[in-house]
């Protein structure tokens, strides 16, 4: 499998494109709007960088991983399934449901695989949730994750600013952490919510620093909190049915220092794993045709309408 790389933020290069190695995945080339950061940065990975998009979407690549801007998610990667590639697509997929829905059609017309990168999808934690719920799994009353932590979200630098256009980003927290979160509770549940709800802060900004987003499912409630402000938070994801209490301490992060606890006594720890090369492993069985818990297409607009549903319940005005 040969991949190239749109986008050169921090998660693709400290994180992603390391993993391609380990994933015996061949990394055919990239691409960045920052020619001097291309440059360098093919230099240190040994591949080859494309001073345009299209440049690099008419080479013998056969998929595309995008970690460009949010704005530009719908744009790359339609464009690049039209070009026949295989398309893993950051998270948030895209701001608009309805271009979610367009991408999936595309994808599927043209017999390609679109998968969306949430890497907490492959937690050894979360595996190990599952296989400790059993049953269990299917009288969930009440799940709930929390990723908060105190950063600085006034990015000025040339490759990050969009994180302060409201346009470009579509959020603030909920964009760069809450989806992850709500995507953990809808693939732990297994269905879509009936009803979402949301409450942010600031209450007339589109770029939040703290947002809750609630769901009522047909047998649970859930909630799903993110935060920029709240400093040495618990990201603990958790999950009561009637007969116990399931807890993942320190669960939201990109990386793996965690236990499960169940009722209150800690059962399992995990210290090891590589959540970012199991990610690109499962999208290869994808693109090959095999079983796979990559998140899809369907996976990623179900978390673009929630977000989007979410946000609906915001007063602009005062």
């Amino acid at each position: 499998m040969k991949i190239g790389v749109i986008g050169l933020g921090n998660h693709a290069v400290n994180r992603v494109m390391p993993a391609l190695a380990e994933a015996n995945i061949e990394l055919g080339g990239i691409t960045t709007r920052n020619p001097e950061k291309g440059e360098l940065i093919a230099e240190k990975f040994g591949t080859k960088y494309y001073k345009t998009f299209d440049e690099l979407l008419h080479d013998d690549i056969d998929s595309v991983y995008i970690a460009s801007p949010n704005f530009l998610h719908y744009e790359h990667a339609l464009k690049s399934l039209n070009h026949g590639k295989n398309v893993l697509v950051e998270k948030q997929m895209t701001l608009r449901s309805s271009e979610a829905r367009e991408l999936i059609d595309v994808a599927r017309d043209m017999r390609l695989k679109l998968a969306v990168g949430f890497h907490l999808r492959f937690h050894p934690a979360l595996t190990a949730l599952e296989r400790m719920m059993g049953n269990d799994r299917e009288d969930i009353r009440f799940i709930g994750g929390v990723w908060a932590h105190k950063t600085s979200h006034n990015i000025e630098n040339a490759d990050s600013k969009w994180w302060n256009e409201p346009e470009k980003v579509g959020g603030g927290s909920v964009m760069g952490t809450g989806v992850h979160v709500i995507d953990t509770l809808l693939n732990l549940y297994g269905k879509f919510p009936r009803k979402v709800t949301g409450f942010r802060f600031p209450e007339t900004s589109i770029i939040d620093t703290t947002m809750i987003v609630n769901m009522q499912f047909d047998h649970a409630i859930g909630y799903a909190l993110s935060s920029r402000e709240i400093e040495k938070s618990p990201n603990d994801l958790t999950v009561m049915t009637e007969a116990h209490r399931y807890e993942i301490r320190n669960f939201f992060s990109t990386e793996i220092s965690s236990s499960i606890y169940v009722d209150g006594k800690e059962k399992e720890q995990f210290a090891e794993g590589n959540m970012y090369r199991d990610e690109l492993e499962e999208f290869k069985k994808a693109v090959m045709g095999l079983d796979n818990r990559i998140a899809s297409g369907r996976d990623g607009y179900n978390v673009v309408r929630v977000t989007e549903d979410a946000q609906k319940f915001f007063s602009m005005t005062r």
